[in-house]
């Protein structure tokens, strides 16, 4: 089934799982739960998620080029007081796509391609980005409390353009890159 410029608006459909399809770019998903949906290896360049909710949603090898994430939610909340965040998308192309005020926090996004994509006041607080591209990223206020980011490419990453940052995670060879677009120079003795 091509689904090629199609439209899933108010539409509960937790559990989906799409493989390998062709070319399902110009998707757009709105007012949705895909809660639990599966998709290997799709390609949703240009897909629209907007005001949907994606809690425990897996994402893997999909390429996700241009895509604009609108106040998509990976949350649920099981009691009162009691909201859990659950998303996995390994190993995604996210370039240039639209990811501003994101929440994705302790959520797995380990070797995902961020180049150019718009991460403005996003929650990534405690997320694994273990080798991810994050060269040209919008980062912008983010949050990086305890995310850890060991094998990410972050050339152009401003620690100063960070809403927090507290206990991120760096490889030793990451930090000379960090210490340098801080103006700081070192030296061996």
């Amino acid at each position: 089934m091509p689904l090629r410029t199609c439209r899933f608006s108010r539409r509960d459909d937790g559990g989906l799982h799409l493989y390998r399809q062709d070319r399902i770019g110009g998707l757009s998903i709105r007012f949705s739960e895909l809660r639990e949906a599966r998709l290997l290896r799709c390609d949703l360049s240009f897909c629209i998620f907007e005001r949907s909710k994606l809690f425990s949603i897996e994402m893997e090898k999909c390429n996700l080029l241009g895509a604009r994430f609108n106040h998509a939610d990976f949350s649920h909340s099981f009691a009162r007081k009691t909201t859990t965040t659950k998303a996995s998308m390994r190993r995604c192309n996210f370039e240039l796509a639209s990811l501003a005020s994101i929440r994705l926090p302790g959520c797995d996004l380990s070797e995902s391609i961020f180049r150019e994509a718009d991460l403005t006041d996003a929650d990534l607080s405690e997320a694994n980005m273990r080798r991810c591209d994050l060269e040209k990223c919008g980062l912008l206020r983010a949050k990086l409390d305890d995310a850890d980011m060991r094998g990410a490419k972050i050339a152009g990453l401003n620690l100063l353009s960070l809403a927090s940052m507290k206990g991120l995670k760096v490889s030793q060879d990451q930090q000379w890159m960090l210490l340098a677009e801080l103006g700081i120079e070192v030296h061996p003795e």
